[in-house]
């Protein structure tokens, strides 16, 4: 039996303000389909239509063209090629970053991790799982995988970040900016539930409990211990639309 969708609020709010114009806000796959060609077309099938609706694009907040460099002792370095990247060389320090071999699934397949500038907060019950964006050509042409993950995100607003396996260390990397890096699908208590997404304000209350799990992984890998903590210590309400702000 058909049941009309209920929209669930997921927040995004942005941790690095500067040049935050620049950085195109999370969207709906569903918002963003070209229309279709013909009552068959793949855009009117309901089982298309169930998991696009569940998905969210994440947009690369850069663009980049990256190169694995041998380093001293075996290791590897990001080589920054300057044809096909804008963004100065200190912010993006402070972006990027090779993880140490301990962290990697493979001896031959470096991994680095890419900060994004916002986190994503919700009130709703709420699973997160980060994805490969499978929908779209850029990851036709990366030489490596993105390391997927989920979720808590009604305990775990964390800050986001976008890691890559990268397979063909021979190959360059290139990020466009705008084009996703990932997929977030949620799932909710009930099946009619989707997502709706608004840009959330960072209360004093979000504010204080976020800092309550800032590097949490350099102090325990009982993360699941802490989530169950979280719990406890969540306020009822974390997600404030900027929108309601802007009213008061």
């Amino acid at each position: 039996m058909y049941a009309p969708a209920i929209r669930c609020p997921i927040g995004y709010c942005l941790t690095d303000p500067e040049g935050g114009f620049a950085f195109q806000p999370p969207r709906t796959v569903f918002s963003t389909r070209a229309r279709p060609l013909g009552m068959r077309a793949i855009q009117n099938c309901p089982a298309v239509n169930g998991i696009e609706r569940q998905l969210v694009e994440i947009p690369s907040p850069v663009g980049l063209r990256l190169r694995l460099a041998k380093g001293p002792q075996g290791g590897f370095g990001i080589q920054v090629v300057e044809q096909g990247t804008f963004m100065q060389p200190d912010k993006l320090q402070s972006m990027l970053v090779v993880q140490p071999p301990a962290r990697w699934r493979h001896p031959k397949r470096p991994v680095m991790r890419l900060r994004l500038p916002f986190f994503l907060v919700t009130d709703e019950p709420c699973i997160a799982s980060q994805l490969p964006p499978f929908l779209g050509p850029s990851i036709r042409r990366w030489p490596g995988t993105v390391v997927a993950g989920r979720w808590p995100l009604t305990l775990w607003p964390q800050d986001l970040a976008w890691a890559f396996e990268w397979d063909d260390p021979a190959q360059d990397l290139v990020l466009k900016q705008g084009e996703p890096l990932c997929l977030m699908l949620f799932e909710f208590n009930s099946p009619e539930k989707r997502p709706e997404m608004v840009e959330a304000a960072l209360t004093p209350e979000l504010e204080e409990y976020r800092l309550g799990m800032q590097g949490i992984h350099h102090i325990t890998d009982r993360i699941e211990e802490v989530w169950e903590m979280a719990h406890a210590r969540r306020p009822g309400r974390l997600l404030v639309p900027v929108a309601e702000t802007l009213d008061a």
